[in-house]
């Protein structure tokens, strides 16, 4: 044998290797993904609400709580906090803020809320109501609240 032919077998056997490698990582990372994607078409919704836990809106300051983690929208100044601790006391005021008129059962206005497109209604006995968009919401609701 010749060193030409040597390196050619030499070459060809490297890359059936590595052509194996990938071939088997794809073929291990596949049934993996499929039963995400299984689990993802069969409740969609649950898997978002599941993850973000409460959004705030106060005076156009946005937190976010996701699994512990605090996400502040600031006047397009987006900042993450990991913890409750390391959340500065002005939005911890805010977060305490909105959360007693949210649970106030008879505060006499009303409290919106919006979570992941939905409208969330409180009324001033307490309840709650769903709405899928703000035109849904009764007129003089909307004028309460400043909609």
């Amino acid at each position: 044998m010749q060193i030409t032919e040597i390196f050619f077998y030499f070459s060809v056997v490297v890359c059936f290797l590595i052509l194996t490698f990938l071939l088997f990582s794809l073929w291990k990372s596949k049934p993996n993904s499929s039963s995400k994607s299984n689990k993802n078409t069969s409740s969609p919704t649950q898997k978002n609400e599941a993850e973000v836990l409460e959004v705030f809106d106060y005076l156009g300051t946005k937190i976010i709580h996701e699994n512990g983690t605090y996400t502040v929208n600031q006047k397009g100044k987006i900042t993450t906090y990991k913890s409750w601790a390391e959340l500065p006391v002005q939005f911890q005021k805010m977060v305490k803020e909105l959360d007693n008129r949210s649970l106030q059962k008879k505060s006499g206005d009303y409290f919106l809320e919006t979570i992941n497109g939905i409208y969330y209604l409180t009324f001033p006995d307490g309840k709650r109501k769903k709405y899928k968009s703000l035109s849904e919401i009764p007129a003089h609701i909307r004028k309460a609240i400043g909609k």
